[in-house]
Parts: structure tokens; sequence; C-alpha cells
């Protein structure tokens, strides 16, 4: 997560750059060339360098910002085949989740999610647990919407319990 932009009217947060996953897939990039260049090996080489084409679908940018002056949330996502922008009103965000997704191998992935009033749910990614809890803090903050679930609300919770 970079700041890009934060000021009383607007906030700017990059979640991951393309050039993260565009040095991904340089490894197979190489390896692909190496081996059509030095060994005559196309097949090989030429399935590398495919591999490599379906990794850079993964090479994306996203951008969101949040503009107090229009009340809008706008996300930008571009790719190497993606430019995707939504828009949305910041009045229509109900609450700010996070949520940890994990697979049968241990695997894990976090996801700030924006509840909408009628159900809808925008997520909004990161790589590690310590950027979505900045994120969600600061999105938070920034468009006023109180946390239900932080770990102090939990203890004052527990200590009125007899």
């Amino acid at each position: 997560m970079k700041i890009l932009n934060q000021t009383p009217t607007k906030l700017t947060i990059q979640s991951s750059s393309a050039w993260d996953g565009l040095l991904l897939i340089c490894p197979f990039i190489v390896i692909g060339l190496l081996q059509i260049i030095l060994a005559s090996n196309w097949i090989g080489g030429g399935i590398f360098l495919l591999f490599s084409l379906s990794l850079l679908d993964g090479a994306i940018d996203e951008t969101y910002i949040f503009d107090k002056t229009f009340s809008k949330m706008t996300i930008k996502r571009r790719g190497v085949w993606l430019h995707d922008v939504t828009e949305c009103s910041t009045r229509d965000i109900s609450a700010v989740e996070l949520e940890e997704i994990g697979d049968s191998e241990g695997n894990r992935s976090y996801y700030v999610d924006l509840l909408m009033f009628g159900g809808d749910i925008i997520c909004l990614r990161s790589y590690s647990l310590t950027e979505q809890y900045k994120m969600a803090d600061l999105i938070r903050s920034y468009i006023s919407i109180s946390d239900n679930h932080t770990i102090s609300n939990v203890f004052a919770l527990q200590s009125r319990e007899p």
C-alpha cells in the first residue's frame, strides 16, 4: 500500500504496482528466450513465453481515490489487458471490514471489504495483513465510519460481562 495523496478533501491509495507483477514474470521470459536462442528449443521456449504472458494478467495496478468534494470513490484497475474504472458514492459505504481468506495449504489472502448499502461488497486488495489494517483504518477515518470490529471494542464488551 502506498499513499499517493492525502489532503483534507482527497485520499489516493495505490494497492499494488504493476512492476511487482512484471518482476514475477521476468524469470519466465528470460528462461523462454534462453531456450529459444541457446538451445533452439522453440517449443519449450514458447511454452515459457506463453506462461509468462498468462501471468501478466496478475500485473494489475490498483488505485483507490476517495474524494470528499464530490462524495465519491473511484477504483482504477490497470494492467496489460485491463483498464477498468469504477465509481460509486462514499455515502453508499456502510462499513469497512477486514477479510482473511485461507486455503487448505495454509496460504492467506487479505482484503479490505467495503460493505455497501444494498448488499454489494467492494474488495480492495493488498499483500499483507499489516497493510490491510492500515488501509482499513485510513479509509474508516477518512470517510468517518466507525469500526465495529476492533480489538478495543471486543475488550470493552468482555469487561461488561459478569
